[in-house]
Order: C-alpha cells, then structure tokens, then sequence
C-alpha cells in the first residue's frame, strides 16, 4: 500500500463478524460453556422485556475489556443514532441482569448468531455464510425510564396522528392483537390507503425505526419489505390515544407490518416504552 494511502474501511458486517470473533476467542472454557448454545435453540427467537435470567454469560462474569467488546459488537451492528440509544438503555441494568449468548460457534464463514439481551434491550446478529439472510432480529428496544431516547420517533407519530383525516382516523384504528411482536392485522389500512400526507409520515416513523441500525443490517430488512411490496404496501395501525406524547398521558401503541415484517411500539406508562422490529421471511 502507498504511502498515506488510506485503508478502506471494513463493511459494518465484516466489522460486527469480526469483533464477535474476537469476543469469543476472550471467553475463557467456562464462559463458553455459558454463552454457547446451538444454532437453532429455540431460545434464539425468545422476546422477553423484562429483566430475567436468560441462557449466556452474564456481564459481571466478563472481564472490563471484554464488556468494551460488547459495545464495540453495538456500534457495528448499529448506526452512531442506534448504538448511542442501546447503550444508554443497557446502563439501565445491573451487569447481572445484561447476557451474551452465541448460537453456533462463530467463524470467519459459518452460520452463527450473537445475542446481548437485557430488560429492554435484545440485540440479534445473525450470520448465514454463503446463504442469503432470511431473518432479522427479533430486536427488542425500549427502556423504563425512557427519557428523551424515542423521541424523535414519538414527534413523527403524533404528527401522523395529527394529520389523519376522519376517514384515515377510522381506517388506522387498531384491529387484532396489539401485543409486542404480534404481526398486524390483515385487516389494518395500507400505508398506500391513507391520505398523502400521513402516507408519507407513516413511511418517515417507519425509516426512522430502521435508522438504528447498520446500512448492512438495515439491508436485511429492507429486503424483506420489498418482497412485501414495498413500505406502502405494508399495513398499519394505532390503538389508543396518541394526540399526545406518553410523557404528557398519552397511552396508545402503534404497529406497522405484514406479513413476514413487524415494526411496533407500545406504551406502557409514562417514560416506559416496548418496541419491537422483527422479520423472517416465510419458507
């Protein structure tokens, strides 16, 4: 290489790959032994938010500059506006209640996943080696007490709130299941079939959803969608009251998804939230 010739920098993939490498090759034998499980333990797709014991290594049986390496393995996997809001939310918890958990051992082109979960937070990288990636997540966001993390994402919602027409109001009311991860109703109004300008605020809470993660990882997803249609083609719906934000008594939850997607946020209380991003493509 020539002189003060700049290196190009790796991919946000072969980054994330590569510091999960070398977070596993740290683990002493009896680490490994706690954080690794097989590639298709059902635990992989578990979505818990509460603060319970999970299978993996827990935080305070890891060393400082192993913990440095979990935050590294963040900002990899996530954009500088996601990795800054997981990690203010992973300060949350207790290094007892925070696990790293490996599905598969990590190589350099195996199948593999990576796991950091905690109350309100579960990060998911998963790796398919020469196959093409047919899942994402399930990523669980959130956090109790909030704070300021969402609430960007919250100003576009009560935008779009404020934006519907009586007719948009009525077709984006909640039909089905409101829970976290629940896929939406194949009854909820399209983003095609709203009026222009909650169309184009419910593609803009939707972007703003996927602007926590890695351009690499947010591909995954991306594709995903356009194998649903495309973002208008995807359904969504509000249940609740959103004319105003949670901190100000707001109490509403919202979901955007179909049928292999589901992006959602739910309202627990006020400064207390549960999000949800989550795809797998249909077999």
């Amino acid at each position: 290489m020539l002189v003060g010739q700049a290196q190009k920098a790796p991919a946000p993939d072969e980054a994330a790959r590569a510091a999960i490498l070398k977070l596993f090759a740290s683990l002493t034998d009896e680490q490994k032994k706690a954080a690794l499980r097989e590639l298709d333990d059902k635990d992989r797709y578990k979505e818990d938010f509460p603060g319970v014991q999970r299978p993996g290594v827990p935080f305070s049986k890891m060393t400082a500059e192993q913990k440095a390496m979990v935050a590294d393995v963040v900002k990899t996997i996530c954009s500088d506006y996601g990795a800054t809001r997981c990690l203010e939310v992973a300060k949350q918890d207790g290094d007892g209640q925070r696990y790293v958990t490996f599905f598969g051992t990590p190589t350099a082109d195996g199948r593999f996943a990576w796991r950091f979960a905690q109350h309100h937070l579960t990060l998911i990288y998963a790796e398919f080696g020469k196959d093409k990636a047919n899942e994402f997540g399930p990523i669980l966001l959130g956090g109790n007490p909030v704070k300021t993390l969402w609430d960007e994402e919250e100003k576009i919602l009560l935008e779009l709130n404020a934006a519907l027409s009586p007719d948009d109001a009525k077709a984006i009311k909640g039909k089905g299941s409101a829970t976290s991860g629940a896929l939406i109703d194949a009854q909820a109004v399209k983003i095609a079939d709203l009026s222009e300008k909650p169309r184009a605020l419910a593609r803009k809470l939707l972007e703003k959803r996927l602007e926590v993660f890695s351009t690499d990882r947010r591909k995954v997803l991306d594709e995903m969608i356009q194998k649903e249609g495309g973002i208008e083609s995807l359904r969504i719906a509000i249940w609740g009251d959103a004319s105003k934000s949670q901190k100000d008594g707001g109490s509403y939850h919202w979901k955007i998804g179909g049928t292999a997607v589901v992006c959602d946020w739910q309202t627990m209380g006020k400064d207390h939230i549960h999000m949800t991003v989550r795809g797998r493509a249909k077999a």
